[in-house]
């Protein structure tokens, strides 16, 4: 930026000097023209550096827009994409995971049209338990027959909250998969 600065300078005032000496006129005369180019200089140069520390405001208040961008985003993340492994995992009723699963063989129903179909076995849930310890997004993914996947659902779908994890002290969502076991006695 200088180097163009400099070069405009001198060919402005060499252009003013050569337009005086073709025009026959006196030292003072190019000596004014010479200051003026100088001040036409000075005042672009004045233009420019305004624009170059007005752009590297700009430039500074763009990246502390985007880091504030990101971290909003690494927050939302979060919240979006649970874990599967944290510093302190989320408790049920003061227990763990096997709490959970206690707590749902004992809410479980076994569906009529089950028993009278003799369907048995075990019914993979998996579940998010939120920043919030609520449960969330509660699916099947290995089921057994429709009534049996069904009940499972209710179950977790219907239990009370969790304590929530943690992970950098902040709550954050958690992944879980439990499963429910149906056996005709």
């Amino acid at each position: 930026m200088k180097k163009i600065l400099s070069f405009v300078m001198i060919a402005a005032m060499a252009t003013m000097v050569l337009s005086c000496k073709n025009e026959g006129k006196g030292k003072d005369e190019a000596k004014d023209a010479a200051e003026q180019a100088v001040e036409a200089v000075e005042n672009a140069a004045d233009k420019s550096a305004d624009a170059v520390e007005n752009a590297a405001k700009e430039i500074g208040d763009a990246a502390k827009d985007a880091a504030k961008r990101a971290g909003d985003a690494i927050d939302k993340l979060d919240e979006i994409q649970p874990y599967t492994s944290v510093e302190v995992k989320p408790t049920f009723n003061g227990g763990d995971a096997d709490a959970f699963v206690k707590y749902v063989q004992q809410n479980v129903k076994y569906p009529q049209s089950a028993l009278e179909n003799e369907e048995q076995g075990k019914v993979t849930v998996n579940f998010v338990v939120d920043a919030n310890g609520k449960i969330k997004n509660a699916k099947v993914v290995k089921g057994v027959s429709e009534a049996l996947d069904a009940e499972a659902l209710r179950v977790v779908e219907n239990a009370p909250d969790w304590t929530p994890a943690k992970q950098g002290g902040k709550n954050v969502p958690v992944t879980y998969s439990i499963p429910v076991t149906f056996a005709i006695k």
